[in-house]
């Protein structure tokens, strides 16, 4: 999700940040489920990187592919649209964070089948899209609110 027309290089500190926050969050939400380990913060902070790094590689796919179809890209109407893209690409973030997680030794987990890692991150990626989207809509709004009492008449 983007805001303005941006650079790469403001797209990428803006999923930086966006990773923190999703990092947090992420550690939050595990503390409350009692599931912490102070031990796995670096796979925490894996997970946090691929979720905002992969959902921003699915908004620019669909961007390329479904959002030819709208005329107002960032609509209400287009939100059906996005989610397989979400989907996809949370399911992706969340396994190849927990593989590359464990293959570097940050985190020792017992074997489980990748399709339940897929659907937890599809559902997670799912959230943290729409949460981001909400958000950018929000955003918007109020900037053009705030730009209209700006303007003398």
């Amino acid at each position: 999700m983007r805001l303005f027309d941006e650079t790469p290089g403001m797209g990428i500190l803006r999923n930086v940040l966006y990773a923190i926050v999703i990092t947090i969050v992420y550690v939050l939400v595990m503390m409350k489920l009692w599931r912490f380990n102070a031990g796995f913060l670096p796979a925490y902070c894996v997970i946090g990187i691929c979720f905002a790094f992969f959902g921003w590689g699915g908004e620019r796919l669909w961007y390329v592919t479904g959002g030819k179809f709208f005329q107002r890209p960032d609509g209400w109407l287009s939100l059906p649209t996005r989610l397989p893209y979400w989907a996809m690409f949370g399911g992706m973030a969340y396994v190849v964070a927990i593989v590359v997680s464990k293959k570097a030794g940050l985190v020792h987990l017992y074997e489980r089948p990748i399709s339940d890692m897929f659907f937890s991150g599809a559902q997670i990626g799912c959230l943290i899209q729409l949460s981001l989207y909400v958000l950018n809509g929000r955003m918007k709004r109020l900037l053009k609110s705030k730009n209209n009492e700006l303007q003398p008449i």
